[in-house]
């Protein structure tokens, strides 16, 4: 081939990707955030040989790719839009709609048991695409067969009327990976700072273990058994807390969002209280706090579905509080001061973030509390709305969030002489294996957490 040709062929690659980057430039790149989504969007990855070889590298540049392409919002808006026209008319209006959202936060969305162990390091989360049309629910054995396939969700999202839900399916590898790693924490932990040391687990169910009729039940698995086969998993010296029994006793109450997938703060109070109980220490009323009300949410799942039921009826927030006086600091290379329930995020899209001005890589709440106890709470974004309520019982408080601290949890701790640590999760850790893996990566020997 001459060179003629070669320099045609060239210059057309070089105008195509030209091409490529500049539109990225001008309507993709610049952004962190999806605020139609409500979810980060992929940062470029490093290369490096290993994840080259594994291929991790190209799966996480081809999530950049998609993640920044242009107009990218406005496409999933439209494709949401379009997939909430569907349902049924007459009766209670329920449709399913594909998602293939992880709440957990963790790095791996195919169920555990789905996934080969190859990789050299952990694969980034897939990318929310433009769902697919929802399926009407019209019977139960319809609903079951449309809503699992190969141990994952089809369907996720279950809006019925104003109300929606995240599917739950539990992943025994999921929930064994999660049992192994706390175990491994419990040993390090007994072992740094001897037999002061307490170790508990809440595991906190989600909205859809509440889901009224019994064929909408039906597309769910019990996240009470998920939770008992879980506790049944961890060493007999790991102080499991029954948060179940005290939330369906009162679930009357607006325990959850309608449009998020989180508790609001009553759920999580009551959760609290199921906390304190299981250590013998009276919990504190809740008729004891002060009340304040933030209107106007949509959460994640409006954002998931863009259902119009749902933006018809945007949730309120209730917050408590705190009556003892506090200081809280999060920490990046210096501590920054913050409000523990902060609101200025009450004009914002996601409220949900009052509650500790969100997810941090750790901070620190000191207290006026004559106890004396410090506690360290690992915790996916559940714990924002329960760590308040334990002000009155700790005079601090370290929330440390896996998915983004960075070092080694057990020495953190003995050189702090910490003695109790509360992993709270929700049950969705039991769904998908990845927020178990970034817990183990705080073990002190390097790998430990991951199978």
């Amino acid at each position: 081939m001459r060179f003629g040709h070669w320099l045609q062929i060239g210059l057309f690659l070089a105008f195509l990707c030209a091409g490529t980057v500049s539109s990225l430039y001008a309507f993709g790149l610049g952004h962190a955030v999806s605020e139609t989504e409500n979810r980060a969007l992929a940062s470029i990855p490093r290369w490096s040989l290993g994840e080259l070889k594994s291929g991790t590298y190209f799966r996480q540049l081809e999530n950049y790719w998609a993640d920044h392409v242009a107009y990218r919002d406005s496409l999933v808006s439209a494709g949401q839009k379009v997939a909430s026209w569907r349902g049924l008319s007459g009766g209670e209006h329920a449709v399913l709609i594909a998602s293939q959202a992880n709440n957990t936060g963790g790095a791996n969305a195919a169920p555990a048991q789905e996934r080969t162990a190859s990789a050299s390091s952990i694969e980034a989360a897939p990318r929310t695409t433009v769902p697919e049309a929802p399926r009407a629910v019209e019977g139960a054995s319809q609903e079951a067969s449309a809503s699992k396939e190969k141990g994952g969700v089809i369907g996720k999202v279950l809006v019925v009327g104003s109300k929606a839900v995240n599917l739950f399916t539990c992943d025994p590898a999921a929930g064994q990976a999660y049992a192994d790693t706390v175990n491994r924490f419990r040993d390090e932990f007994s072992l740094a700072l001897g037999g002061e040391a307490t170790t508990f687990v809440l595991l906190a169910p989600t909205a859809a273990e509440w889901v009224s009729a019994a064929s909408l039940k039906s597309l769910s698995d019990s996240q009470r058994q998920t939770i008992e086969d879980v506790y049944k998993r961890l060493h007999p010296q790991v102080k499991t807390i029954d948060a179940w029994s005290s939330l369906n006793a009162h679930k009357q109450e607006p325990l959850y969002f309608r449009t998020d997938h989180h508790w609001t703060a009553t759920g999580a109070y009551y959760a609290y209280n199921a906390f304190m109980n299981a250590q013998g220490v009276p919990p504190v009323p809740l008729a004891r706090y002060e009340t304040e009300n933030v209107t106007g949410f949509l959460g994640s799942l409006y954002s998931a579905t863009l259902s119009t039921q749902l933006q018809k009826a945007p949730d309120t927030l209730v917050l408590y509080k705190p009556f003892v006086k506090h200081e809280y600091a999060v920490h990046y290379a210096a501590p920054l001061r913050m409000e523990l329930l902060d609101k200025s995020h009450a004009a914002k899209k996601n409220k949900y973030r009052i509650f500790l001005s969100g997810d941090r890589p750790w901070g620190l709440i000191k207290t006026e509390a004559e106890s004396g106890r410090r506690v360290a709470v690992v915790k996916d974004s559940y714990g924002n709305a329960l760590i308040p309520f334990l002000l009155p019982h700790y005079k601090e408080i370290y929330v440390i969030d896996p998915r983004q601290f960075d070092q080694p949890l057990v020495p953190f701790l003995k050189k702090r002489q910490i003695r109790e640590l509360l992993f709270l999760n929700n049950t969705e850790v039991a769904m998908y294996d990845g927020f178990s893996q970034e817990i183990g990566k705080l073990l002190t020997t390097p790998g430990a957490g991951a199978k």
